[in-house]
């Protein structure tokens, strides 16, 4: 495996905790106000997206952080529908 590969793994974990400070905010205050559901929702279906194509193509790194993407979007969609 090339040193490319590994950091793009960390990559992959990595990414996807930007959206932890929205998930913090929405669950914390218990609002979701400013916070678009639209826009969470096409981020999903887009992510999911990305997911199938990286599980055509067998392409781990992207497969793993769609995954992950995809379980932090839910989390935000799903305080968006709550709050």
């Amino acid at each position: 495996m090339r040193v490319l590969d590994y950091l793009m793994y960390g990559v992959a974990f990595v990414g996807p905790l930007a959206f932890l400070p929205q998930i913090f905010q929405i669950y914390s205050t218990k609002s979701s106000e400013g916070v678009s559901l639209v826009t969470w929702v096409l981020l999903t279906i887009s992510s999911a997206l990305w997911l199938v194509y990286a599980a055509v193509h067998k392409d781990t790194h992207l497969f793993f952080a769609s995954a992950l993407g995809i379980a932090f979007h839910l989390v935000i969609v799903a305080g968006l529908l709550i709050y």
